[in-house]
């Protein structure tokens, strides 16, 4: 007889690319960030952002805000933990101050999905049903043993979301043996 144990944890995505390019075209005295002079940036407080720079040499970039990893700079990147206080900050030119500046707001995250599992059964497949949106992922993972860390992501073989729940189908793996331990994580979207 398979035994299943289930545990609920939530991850959130790891960033790609980076999040903004800051240049100034021509030496000019205004920061271009992704294709506009000087805006105003919005960011989420505790979210981590990373602004790729190439900047004429003397006009380097810097945020005025505890947070920042590699400031000051002309060219590479910048990564920038956007405080968890309600402050607003500023970003500007380390050479030219205020005369070369842009305002920095920053707005609280939003909520974290609701997702609830409303059933789960193992048969020859594991069968999740689970509310949410049509854009919210479950990810179910496993593990066999439960004295080893490491956890293996389960095979979605078919998902479908269909009046707010979603049906996730995984395949059982391979060589299980009679106890499976599984652990289904969602990724803020």
């Amino acid at each position: 007889m398979l035994s299943v144990v289930i545990t609920l944890s939530w991850a959130l995505p790891a960033a790609l690319a980076a999040d903004f390019t800051v240049t100034t075209p021509g030496g000019q005295f205004a920061f271009n960030i992704n294709g506009v002079n000087s805006p105003s940036l919005t960011l989420v407080r505790g979210k981590t952002y990373t602004f790729d720079v190439k900047t004429s040499s003397n006009h380097p970039f810097r945020v005025n805000s505890a947070g920042v990893v590699n400031n000051n700079l002309t060219s590479g990147t910048l990564t920038y933990t956007v405080p968890t206080t309600g402050a607003n900050f500023t970003y500007d030119c380390t050479v030219h101050g205020a005369s070369m500046q842009g305002s920095i707001r920053t707005v609280a995250p939003p909520p974290l999905p609701t997702i609830r599992i409303l059933n789960i059964s193992v048969g020859t497949n594991i069968f999740l049903r689970s509310t949410g949106t049509n854009n919210s992922t479950v990810m179910p993972e496993y593990k066999t043993n439960l004295m080893s860390t490491n956890w293996f992501a389960l095979t979605v073989q078919t998902k479908r979301y269909t009046d707010g729940t979603n049906d996730t189908i995984c395949g059982l793996p391979q060589g299980a043996g009679d106890s499976l331990f599984i652990r289904i994580k969602s990724p803020q979207n």
